[in-house]
């Protein structure tokens, strides 16, 4: 039954292309939208999940990472105050605009860290150290921000606006692959730099993040619940939490994430409609063959098994075309500035998704079968 259902699926070429057609273009869309929502959601909450901290202080009512208020930064000794917690530091995240070589401005995103312990500090370095921000106005860059800066070099002086001010900073190391959910460069640089410049513009003594380790990661919970009983003025959370709240902010309240599962799924099911009228197309046009067989003796279930074969081999090889189509083009899409987060639990579940449609799409093709009466053979 299987080299039947091969040999009559290869028999009719150009209902075969057109069902890989639809097929191939079902998976490039579907692994597309789904591998760039993961690669956005991996950039919003990249700096989370690349600091080492069990908890996360920030303003009151804050929607995601990007969007902090600043708030007194003495409420980190009610945080080192607490047995459970071996060390906090604080984190500034800020904005700015870098003067670009044509005379224009381009809007930055600034995180201002520690450079002594690296705590929030770029994680993937490709030019220079952390630490180089020490000392001085010196800032890091990534070097995905070529595409809106210009060319990075290191040595190079920037000018920079921080409030009503400017100020000239060195470029002293450049990051490889670090971007903001929001696209914007991101500048690193000494938090207390950044705070020599907070005070010349009357910010005060304040920040943005107080993070903490814990001694034990297992009483994050416990420590939570004790410092929000203190800090009635913050939001604290664990690490998984604040990045749950960052992902669910841009995929629910900004509606972003429902538009792209909207056009995954929109995907998948255009990709089963072309299977099943194709496949639904050829039970028609082999009814009478598929009656002479039920007349010979053939089960039904040999016959559905002809159909269902059918559904799944041309899942397989469509989908397979689709992989190597993302594949070989994704490149490209990263050097544009596109994050594309790929995987094997991600290729393996959208098959299974994939291969689950088009199997039901067969059942009209499998029903038509079911309901033949052999004597219509006779017929004619």
């Amino acid at each position: 039954m299987l080299w039947l259902a091969v040999k009559t699926l290869f028999h009719e070429k150009v209902r075969l292309i057109i069902t890989l057609i639809g097929i191939t273009i079902s998976t490039v869309l579907t692994l597309m939208e789904v591998s760039i929502y993961l690669g956005v959601m991996g950039d919003a909450t990249a700096v989370i999940r690349n600091t080492d901290a069990d908890i996360w202080i920030a303003s009151k009512n804050i929607q995601s990472f990007d969007f902090a208020l600043p708030f007194p930064e003495h409420r980190i000794n009610q945080v080192r105050a607490l047995p459970d917690v071996l060390w906090a530091q604080k984190l500034f995240l800020s904005w700015g605009f870098l003067k670009l070589a044509n005379g224009g401005r381009e809007q930055a995103q600034i995180i201002a860290y520690n450079p002594d312990n690296g705590i929030g500090a770029p994680w993937a370095m490709l030019e220079g150290s952390a630490s180089d921000v020490k000392g001085g106005r010196y800032i890091i860059m990534d070097k995905t921000s070529e595409q809106r800066l210009g060319k990075l070099n290191s040595g190079t002086l920037w000018e920079m606006t921080v409030g009503k001010d400017q100020y000239s900073f060195k470029l002293v190391g450049l990051s490889q692959g670090i971007k903001s959910f929001t696209t914007v460069p991101l500048v690193f640089m000494s938090y207390n730099q950044f705070k020599t410049l907070a005070q010349e513009i009357g910010w005060g003594d304040q920040t943005s993040f107080i993070v903490a380790k814990l001694s034990d990661p297992a009483k994050a919970d416990a420590v939570v619940k004790a410092l929000r009983a203190t800090l009635r003025d913050n939001d604290i959370f664990t690490r998984d939490e604040f990045i749950h709240k960052t992902v669910m902010y841009w995929t629910v309240q900004t509606g972003m994430g429902m538009a792209f599962f909207l056009t995954a799924i929109l995907a998948v099911l255009i990709g089963g409609a072309i299977v099943g009228q194709a496949i639904f197309a050829s039970t028609m046009e082999h009814l009478r063959e598929y009656g002479t067989l039920k007349a010979l003796g053939a089960k039904n279930s040999e016959i559905y098994f002809v159909i269902i074969s059918q559904a799944a081999i041309s899942a397989a090889i469509g989908y397979a075309i689709g992989v190597i189509v993302i594949l070989l083009t994704r490149g490209g899409m990263e050097q544009s500035g596109v994050s594309i987060y790929l995987s094997p639990i991600l290729f393996i579940t959208v098959f299974f998704i994939i291969l689950l449609v088009c199997l039901l799409s067969a059942y009209f093709s499998v029903r038509k079968v079911r309901m033949l009466d052999p004597v219509t053979v006779f017929k004619g």
